[in-house]
């Protein structure tokens, strides 16, 4: 394996332990209404987004949040080139389809965009960019 790291989320385990309090408030506000369902909701989303887990090894990139949601990879030879990028606030957090592709991120603005050959762009949120780019070069230029 020549990187491995993982981003904890504190971006939305922040938001999701507020909506907790909120939910909690509520609960003692409004104790005849059903909030527990949304308590488990929350409880779900939190689990599964509070980390994102990037790989770099054995011929392929690899990226999946919290215990092993969502799991995607890039063979090497799919990837043209990578480069450092800022993403924009309002581009939120989790797995998003934007314009220029796919992003990947728990936290941070900081993300390293890895354009395809194929023309798309997969751009994996990290507060390590230049520690991931400089692993990813590594690979693509052996």
């Amino acid at each position: 394996m020549d990187y491995k790291h993982t981003q904890i989320g504190i971006a939305i385990l922040a938001i999701m332990g507020t909506s907790a309090l909120v939910l909690a408030y509520a609960s003692i506000a409004k104790p005849e209404e059903p909030i527990g369902f949304a308590f488990v909701i929350v409880g779900i989303i939190a689990i599964l987004f509070c980390s994102l887990t990037i790989t770099v090894g054995e011929g392929q990139i690899r990226w999946f949040f919290g215990p092993g949601f969502w799991c995607k990879s890039l063979d090497y030879s799919q990837i043209q080139s990578a480069r450092i990028i800022t993403t924009k606030w309002y581009y939120g957090l989790g797995i998003r389809l934007l314009s220029t592709g796919w992003l990947y991120n728990v936290s941070g603005s900081n993300a390293v965009e890895l354009k395809l050959k194929d023309g798309t762009t997969v751009s994996l949120g990290t507060n390590e960019p230049e520690k991931l780019l400089a692993a990813i070069e590594k690979v693509l230029e052996s």
